[in-house]
């Protein structure tokens, strides 16, 4: 299914249109992207701004907050090990 609407910048009535055609069509796979989508968006965010790590990451090194609200979307086997976080999370330091 291809779904085609314009990029404006606005959530209007195509993009919810869209949305629910998709859901409707897929929606184990509409959540788990959107919750992937959400892990990744709160990464980038403690990427670029150091002072937002400790909503990603606890002190003993195990997913934060964000992490683990965007992963209750997703479905258990899109969940990133506590491993593949740490080696996510490495560059923080």
């Amino acid at each position: 299914m291809r779904l085609s609407v314009a990029v404006d910048g606005v959530i209007g009535p195509q993009t919810a249109k869209a949305a629910a055609q998709a859901m409707a069509a897929a929606p184990d796979h509409f959540v788990d992207a959107y919750g992937i989508a959400r892990r990744n968006y709160y990464y980038a965010l403690a990427d670029a701004r150091s002072a937002s790590r400790k909503y990603a990451r606890r002190k003993d090194g195990g997913k934060g907050g964000w992490i683990a609200r965007a992963e209750v979307f997703v479905s258990p086997k899109y969940h990133l090990s506590a491993a593949a976080h740490q080696e996510r999370t490495a560059a923080w330091g």
